[in-house]
């Protein structure tokens, strides 16, 4: 099991804020613990994220990783393989044209399209720089979450 970005940082502000209790402290609830630059503050966010990683840790084991893989669509033309990908709203798909050596990707949630590339490389190149793309996203919208009125 491994929680979503919102549910992670909602769980992190909690437990850090437990965390600094014990030590005999009090923040305001509306307090962003991980905004924070105090060293005992930050000392409790980061034990906050050991504890959440651990946690996943032991829950996840290897035999659970889920593992998404390209499936061989049907081919566009003799010189076109097309492959695709689906997890819940995402929609991810490789087209490879091996006569100009051109392989693109796109990747779509619901039916925005959220990336394309391009390019003169290999199928497993396209699917490395996808997931360089994708972790880069994840992370920016690990900040996004922190919005506040």
């Amino acid at each position: 099991m491994e929680l979503g970005l919102f549910q992670t940082d909602a769980l992190v502000e909690k437990l850090a804020k437990a965390f600094y209790r014990l030590q005999g402290y009090v923040v305001r609830d509306n307090y962003r613990m991980q905004d924070s630059t105090h060293p005992a503050e930050k000392a409790c966010v980061a034990m906050a994220l050991v504890a959440i990683e651990e946690v996943e840790f032991e829950l996840a084991g290897n035999d659970d990783e889920e593992v998404i893989t390209w499936q061989q669509g049907q081919p566009l033309s003799d010189d076109r393989q097309y492959f695709f990908c689906k997890y819940e709203e995402f929609a991810l798909t490789l087209l490879t044209s091996p006569a100009i050596n051109t392989t693109r990707v796109e990747v779509y949630l619901g039916n925005t399209r959220l990336y394309v590339s391009e390019k003169e490389i290999t199928q497993e190149e396209a699917t490395e720089e996808l997931q360089d793309f994708l972790s880069t996203l994840v992370a920016q919208l690990q900040t996004l979450s922190r919005i506040q009125f």
